[in-house]
């Protein structure tokens, strides 16, 4: 039996085809996709190297999903046909050694009709839904843990100040993030007019790079410190870069508070000069941050549930299925576009 799916082409080419829908064994499940999202990692293989983050050409891919159980496997219990539930496109399937994690994770059949979840578990590879959880929430369960799984590392607590680089969908995924904790006081960069209002419109402090250099605005914003060695630092308590721009590391590190955090959300590709006695002076410690565990999932659920509101303003746009190239072409717009959704039932 076929189903539909997404296939990813090459550089600039994503198709709809038709490819094997997955059949229901022994000790899996089959979940019916209803909603997904296209993510930046997925626009990297469609604007710059597809191999580079795990997506080979002529393969199903896509990693953001949410849907129903359509089939039970025999021998197993929890799980009935029907059910609401985020799937984690990084432990669904068994490892093995065709797959990397990051191909396994990268090409997990998000933009596909139908997905096998191999060993089931309640909290580690599937995670049931609230009924009343919106799809376009739950479908971007998937980027607010990898935002989560950064600030978590920060070690956040209410009243800290807080400087996100970049206002795409990480950045405003840690922002509702952070306000959902009760965080407040956050200054998230952003240069386009349309991500801009998106920082503004969900409660950000708006650093627009076009206009300023961001430790003067953060400093005049915040005020200055004293480091260890008597330079001038900004008063953030951490600092997470969700954009990988060249320079942006060395940055963050030259003005960093004493003892404070540096979260490394995004997956920048630029040398970035580390200067080791300023490790020494600042005494600041920095995170690198890779995708999430099942509890950060699990996190984000019930920060969702909560607050679903506060997340909503980030999906700014669904296509059908069957649109899926005229939706990657519309995900590629920065300038118009934050998170972009596919509606499996179109």
């Amino acid at each position: 039996m076929k189903m539909r799916a997404g296939i990813y082409g090459g550089l600039q080419t994503v198709t709809l085809g038709e490819v094997e829908k997955p059949e229901i064994k022994p000790g899996a499940i089959l979940i019916k996709n209803i909603r997904s999202g296209i993510c930046g990692t997925d626009l990297h293989a469609y604007n710059i190297n597809g191999p580079e983050v795990g997506i080979d050409p002529g393969n199903q891919f896509g990693h953001e999903m949410s849907g129903v159980v359509d089939e039970v496997g025999e021998g197993v219990t929890g799980f009935k046909k029907g059910q609401k539930v985020f799937v984690n496109p990084v432990t669904f399937r068994e490892p093995n050694e065709k797959l990397s994690v990051l191909q396994s994770c990268d090409m997990a059949g998000a933009f596909s009709e139908y997905v096998l979840v191999e060993k089931p578990v309640e909290g580690y590879n599937v995670f049931t839904l609230d009924e009343e959880l919106s799809w376009d929430v739950a479908a971007m369960i998937e980027p607010i843990s990898v935002a989560l799984n950064g600030i978590l590392l920060c070690q956040p607590k209410k009243g800290d100040k807080v400087v996100i680089y970049g206002g795409g969908i990480i950045g405003l995924c840690a922002l509702a993030c952070l306000k959902s904790m009760g965080i407040d006081d956050v200054i998230v960069t952003a240069r386009n007019p349309f991500r801009s209002g998106k920082v503004g419109e969900m409660g950000g402090i708006l650093c627009n790079t076009k206009e300023t250099d961001v430790p003067s605005f953060v400093m005049d914003r915040w005020g200055k410190s004293k480091g260890n060695n008597g330079e001038d630092t900004w008063n953030a308590d951490f600092v997470l870069d969700c954009a990988g721009y060249p320079g942006a590391f060395e940055e963050m590190l030259k003005y960093a508070r004493v003892d404070s955090h540096i979260g490394i959300i995004a997956l920048g590709t630029s040398e970035e000069k580390l200067v080791e006695n300023w490790l020494c002076y600042k005494a600041c410690s920095i995170h690198g941050s890779f995708a999430y565990t099942p509890a950060v999932n699990k996190q984000v659920i019930d920060m969702v549930t909560v607050h679903q509101e506060t997340f909503l303003p980030i999906a700014t746009a669904t296509y059908g299925l069957s649109e899926i190239a005229e939706a990657f072409a519309a995900a590629n717009d920065s300038k118009k576009q934050v998170k972009v959704l596919i509606d499996h039932s179109r």
